[in-house]
């Protein structure tokens, strides 16, 4: 038929058919399409084409070790700064414990004109127990029952009642222990100042737990802010002393004793076990830690687990950590009330 061009065959084998190139599938594309890409292909099918897209959006085995690598580097960094983070704001909740503790002394001295006794004898109240109805503990406190024993009915309930103000956050101890026949009894982690110059409660006098003390707060105590002539802000109240009932020894009258602290009262304080709730600044910061040292150290003594040594609250209401390395006539100075060192606040 006229007026119709018929396919041609050029020099590169490939049809050319009415002004169209028509390439089969595998061979190779003529330069006139490609310009200087004379060795492209196409491809053979669609599933080399994903092979090839797939290779590419890969890691190397290289690449991944160095993105775990950088990964442990930054955990590593890191896992120190919020352990100290989290450190902080335990020790920042122990120190605002104390702090009401101390607020609620003083309260309790404006009531009732002098601050509470460390412990009381015969009925065996704890200064802890004292201070309730200052802590907002009403409830717990009118169900005591001063005359009854502290190891049944109301007494003992109280006594295993949780109260997360008698407990630093950073000390590793159980919320219940059943002994001296009560049931789930809470352990505590404050104690009371009694002495700056006794280091031992049990044997034969001087002990921490004779009467007239030299601290503020000790057997029957009745001191008021006019005594304390060092100074309220020189004259330690309350502070930390950790629970721990691994810890044992024997003391000077051949008793066993463990390192244990209690609050609102107990069947089991008297003259020789007064570090249920009493302590002293003759003992060094932290002496628990010294496997050497005797029990009644031990006992007596105030520590915790923050980094360095332990709070404490002064007479005041303020409340400052104590260095471990402090000077021992310092650290003594301050839990006497009326001896005349001049001091000044850690």
């Amino acid at each position: 038929m006229t007026g119709l061009r018929s396919p041609s065959v050029n020099e590169f084998g490939t049809i050319r058919r009415l002004g169209r190139v028509v390439v089969h599938a595998g061979e190779p594309y003529p330069d006139e399409l490609l310009g200087c890409r004379t060795a492209a292909t196409l491809p053979a099918s669609a599933g080399e084409d994903e092979t090839m897209e797939s290779r590419k959006q890969g890691f190397t085995l290289v690449e991944l070790l160095v993105v775990i690598s950088i990964i442990g580097i930054l955990v590593g960094l890191l896992l120190p700064a919020v352990q100290a983070a989290r450190e902080a704001a335990r020790r920042m909740q122990c120190g605002n414990n104390l702090h009401q503790m101390a607020i609620a002394a003083q309260n309790y001295h404006d009531s009732f004109r002098a601050f509470p006794s460390g412990f009381v004898l015969p009925n065996q109240v704890l200064w802890s127990g004292m201070l309730l109805p200052q802590l907002e503990q009403n409830t717990i406190y009118d169900s005591l029952n001063f005359s009854a024993t502290w190891a049944s009915g109301a007494n003992a309930a109280a006594c295993s009642t949780l109260i997360p103000m008698f407990r630093c956050p950073s000390a590793p101890v159980e919320e219940h222990t059943s002994v001296q026949g009560i049931t789930d009894r809470v352990p505590c982690t404050y104690i009371a100042c009694g002495t700056g110059l006794l280091k031992v409660e049990s044997g034969p006098s001087p002990v921490a737990g004779d009467a007239e003390m030299d601290g503020m707060f000790f057997l029957n105590s009745d001191v008021k802010l006019r005594d304390i002539l060092d100074g309220s802000s020189t004259t330690v109240a309350i502070g930390e002393s950790l629970f721990d009932t691994n810890i044992t020894g024997i003391d000077h009258g051949g008793t066993v004793h463990i390192v244990d602290h209690w609050y609102i009262g107990s069947p089991n304080i008297h003259r020789s076990d007064v570090s249920e709730t009493i302590g002293s600044t003759a003992v060094p910061v932290n002496r628990i830690f010294d496997q050497n040292a005797f029990i009644d150290e031990k006992e007596l003594c105030f520590s915790s687990r923050h980094p360095g040594g332990a709070q404490v609250a002064f007479a005041d209401g303020h409340v400052s950590i104590v260095a471990e390395s402090i000077d021992a006539n310092v650290w003594s100075a301050l839990g006497t009330r009326a001896h005349g060192e001049s001091t000044q606040t850690p």
